[in-house]
């Protein structure tokens, strides 16, 4: 199993996903329905933001890693008219105020038709700690393209802390995808299990277990904990913090579509985001660590 489901990552290089969502290419969205037909704003989001932003409509979505947005926006001279990112810290360079909308929690996604579902609904850690000895294949993004990446680096060395897990042979041993990319392998049985966000497992309707508030990045009450585990990424030490998502417009004209984002709770809680009582937060701080 573990070699055909290899090859199978390997047939992704460089194709389209097709997908409940659209059609990805590098990951960026081709809109299928006519949404963006008509407008001119132009709107880059994080991966996971992928559904709700297409569902909004008013905007032509692409979608990236959080990190690889910001890069697009610096490096490449990409003016998108919205920005909105999975990490409010990666806004540094972009905007320095933002709006905070939303939270996520990190999940493990698993395919329920696989050999080894039953031992990850047992007992999801003694199935990690068993990858050096099984054909179990686990996917995760890339730490250096999107935050989802980094986090699952840090939630492992929670873990091993915590569980006796070992980390580094987990990341050694893991399929590395795109973000728009990972649960339509997972999906498609190219993987057994992948590190997501809740959201992205719930709007697929796709099984998964939750993991321990402790290395989920998902309570603000645990920052001082998550805080002890840190990625470089860019030349900058990025520590763990609880997940939040931020969005700016970048010109008047997207102001608007922003709006309808920040302000669309109920669909973001549909979609599995968290969005807490005291959201959104309006022309917060952000682009610091």
């Amino acid at each position: 199993m573990g070699s055909s489901r290899r090859t199978v990552l390997r047939g992704l290089g460089g194709a389209a996903v097709c997908g409940v969502t659209g059609t990805f290419v590098y990951g960026r969205l081709v809109a299928t329905d006519g949404s963006a037909a008509g407008t001119d704003i132009d709107a880059l989001v994080a991966g996971s933001l992928l559904g709700v932003a297409r569902r909004l409509g008013g905007a032509t979505i692409e979608a990236h890693g959080s990190a690889a947005v910001r890069r697009l926006i610096l490096n490449t001279g990409r003016s998108p008219d919205a920005v909105a990112l999975a990490d409010p810290r990666l806004f540094n360079g972009v905007a320095g105020r933002a709006t905070l909308f939303a939270t996520n929690a990190l999940v493990l996604a698993y395919d329920r038709e696989s050999a080894h579902a039953p031992a990850i609904e047992r007992d999801w850690r003694a199935a990690i700690r068993d990858i050096e000895r099984t054909d179990i294949e686990i996917g995760r993004t890339d730490p250096d393209a999107d935050p989802l990446g980094y986090r699952t680096v840090m939630a492992l060395r929670l873990a091993e802390q915590t569980y006796g897990i070992d980390a580094e042979s987990v990341l050694d041993r893991s399929e590395v995808l795109p973000e728009t990319d990972l649960l339509s392998v997972l999906d498609g049985g190219g993987l057994d299990a992948a590190f997501a966000y809740r959201n992205m497992a719930v709007e697929r309707s796709i099984k998964y277990r939750s993991l321990p508030a402790r290395i989920d990045f998902s309570d603000p009450a645990r920052a001082d904990s998550y805080g002890r585990v840190s990625y470089d990424l860019d030349g900058k030490s990025i520590e763990g913090a609880p997940i939040r998502y931020a969005a700016a417009a970048t010109t008047a004209a997207g102001e608007p579509w922003v709006e309808r984002l920040v302000t669309a709770g109920a669909a973001l809680r549909e979609s599995g985001f968290e969005v807490p009582a005291a959201y959104p937060i309006r022309d917060a701080s952000v682009g610091t660590n």
